[in-house]
């Protein structure tokens, strides 16, 4: 479980922010620049303030724009996702990818596909519905008490997303039109490739303000981490927070999956990596977790871009084979005990 009897210096905090930021505008920069046509640092920021050659406004504003400001979204969030529902759950094993979340989200997403809905407000409609769902069958399973042992809760999450993952299965072998079933393996895959102006500020919408409350609720996760009945001595409301906590994470995810298809295990990776530096406290956690989570997909995702090229690898792939031997050493590690 969680200690929260430890705090980072402001000044280790400090460092950890900048370094976060430095990786984060490199990232940023790398994204704009990288592809089928490379850019120079030059025409990249001409290009952003309107310069430069026509063509290269074209691709930074139009093409890469939108990619490169979505996977930071997306990295981000998921990042923060992962952070709370480990607090939520008082798990570290908790992330999206690992409870059923996202291959839950897949299930609404791709039936919005096979139903021919064509913007992104049916598919993360019922996104949302099916990742919430998904999220409360886990914990409901896995739950003894007011607490779900690592043990649990990882079966739970395994059975679920594979339950999930072959519902998706399922849609797309019952669908024949090609571009229906191009739709359905983008859900389970995960990817970028799709990034335009018209699906990124409609995500931003739905996604940005659960967001907020997220951070603006960090001392009621960090009071969690502390047990129901500590919680509970503080004047926390345990049921209704955990309630409030996991419709929020559940919405943020839909929302994503309804964007970039389900894209595993930066949840897990990012809080894991930054809590011997940042504390337990959420209040410094999940700033630093949306950075680094941000960070981590713009070079991931420039990646995917850039190793086949021209060919494109979806970025949930890359994710997968980095986070899988993560998430094995993390047991290694840890241990996972039903307690």
């Amino acid at each position: 479980m969680f200690s929260v009897t430890t705090s980072a210096g402001l000044g280790r905090y400090g460092l950890v922010l900048l370094l976060g930021g430095l990786a984060f505008v490199a990232g940023l920069v790398i994204s704009l620049s990288l592809g089928a046509v490379s850019l120079s640092f030059g025409e990249v920021w001409a290009a952003l303030w309107g310069g430069g050659d026509g063509t290269a406004r074209t691709i930074v504003l139009e093409l890469r724009g939108p990619r490169t400001l979505g996977a930071a979204l997306v990295g981000g969030a998921l990042a923060v996702v992962g952070a709370v529902l480990q607090a939520v759950m008082r798990n570290p094993l908790a992330d999206p990818y690992v409870l059923g979340v996202s291959s839950g989200a897949s299930v609404g997403a791709s039936l919005a596909v096979v139903l021919g809905a064509s913007s992104l407000w049916p598919a993360a409609t019922l996104a949302f519905g099916t990742a919430l769902l998904s999220v409360a069958l886990v914990y409901r399973i896995a739950r003894v008490g007011h607490t779900a042992p690592p043990l649990r809760l990882l079966l739970a999450g395994i059975a679920v997303s594979s339950f999930s993952t072959a519902l998706t299965s399922l849609l797309l072998y019952f669908v024949p039109e090609a571009t229906a079933v191009r739709g359905v393996l983008f859900w389970l895959l995960g990817g970028l490739s799709g990034s335009s102006w018209a699906t990124l500020l409609p995500t931003m919408v739905l996604v940005i303000p659960p967001l907020l409350i997220l951070f603006g609720l960090s001392r009621v996760q960090t009071v969690l981490l502390l047990g129901d009945e500590a919680a509970r001595s503080l004047g926390v409301d345990v049921r209704q927070a955990r309630g409030w906590l996991i419709g929020l994470s559940a919405l943020v995810a839909g929302g994503l999956v309804a964007f970039a298809g389900a894209i595993g295990f930066v949840g897990l990776i990012v809080p894991h990596a930054l809590r011997p530096f940042t504390g337990p406290e959420h209040g410094r956690l999940l700033p630093a977790a949306f950075l680094y989570g941000a960070a981590l997909m713009l070079w991931m995702d420039t990646a995917a871009r850039m190793l086949l090229a021209p060919e494109e690898l979806p970025v949930g792939i890359l994710c997968g084979l980095l986070g899988a031997p993560f998430f094995l050493l993390l047991l290694s590690r840890r241990g996972v005990s039903d307690e």
